[in-house]
């Protein structure tokens, strides 16, 4: 049994008219041509039925809910179970309408808000992130949202089984090694998380993020288009993969 990894989905409603999605992904570059298709043809070669799946924010494009369920009930399909972390486009699924999108998500799809799940004998935290000060202009908002995805975040750790193992899965970069530390960056290494993946890069600003080991915590880019829009494995039998062995089965 294993754990896999991916980010930044992208997915939206089919337009009944032509068949294509009501906001293709292509108009970003040709790595996104068909992209959802590629993606649903390499996780089902390569995840199991008893595998578990983190999707890191940026599931699908919709305003609401109802528009969200096609992209929700496409993943329902897919081999193993999906554990889904809010990203910044995730309109559909605000906090306050959480316990809204639990109760109608199809069997397989679980979410972290504000909690933690256990999968394969490993913890799974996370939170959606925030920019971190020092890459833009820094605004009141700004704070607002650090402060409280920071709050978030604790509070997934916090509900841990200490006993076990942990990965944590946030839709923004923990933290910028340019811009040096950040608060994410330091409650990951306070808290002793093992794993870090994230999403929310793309293009050329994938280079900017933390990849690799950096004091104590390994840390891994999931995005869709930075990994060819395949799951990343990320643990197997309870035991959390190196960067090399990650590395390894890309």
């Amino acid at each position: 049994m294993s754990i896999w990894a991916i980010a930044d989905i992208h997915a939206s409603r089919t337009d009944q008219a032509s068949g294509r999605p009501t906001k293709p992904m292509d108009v970003f570059g040709d790595q996104w041509s068909d992209h959802l298709m590629r993606l649903l043809e390499a996780w089902q070669h390569s995840v199991g039925d008893d595998d578990t799946v983190i999707v890191a924010g940026d599931t699908d494009w919709a305003l609401h809910l109802d528009e969200a369920m096609e992209t929700l009930e496409r993943l329902d399909r897919l081999k193993g179970r999906k554990i889904l972390i809010r990203g910044n486009h995730d309109y559909w699924w605000s906090s306050k309408v959480t316990n809204k999108v639990r109760k109608r998500l199809p069997a397989s799809l679980q979410l972290i808000h504000n909690d933690a799940l256990v999968a394969e004998s490993v913890n799974i935290c996370g939170a959606k992130g925030s920019p971190v000060p020092g890459g833009m202009e820094w605004t009141p908002e700004n704070e607002k949202l650090l402060h409280r995805e920071q709050q978030r975040l604790e509070v997934s750790l916090d509900a841990r089984d200490p006993s076990l193992p942990t990965i944590t899965a946030l839709h923004y970069p923990p933290y910028y090694p340019s811009l040096g530390d950040s608060p994410y960056k330091d409650i990951l290494e306070r808290e002793h998380v093992g794993l870090c993946v994230y999403g929310h890069l793309h293009g050329p600003a994938a280079q900017g993020g933390p990849t690799g080991s950096h004091d104590g915590v390994d840390y891994r880019l999931v995005a869709g288009d930075a990994v060819a829009f395949r799951p990343v494995l990320i643990a197997r039998e309870g035991r959390l993969m190196s960067q090399d062995e990650i590395q390894s089965h890309a």
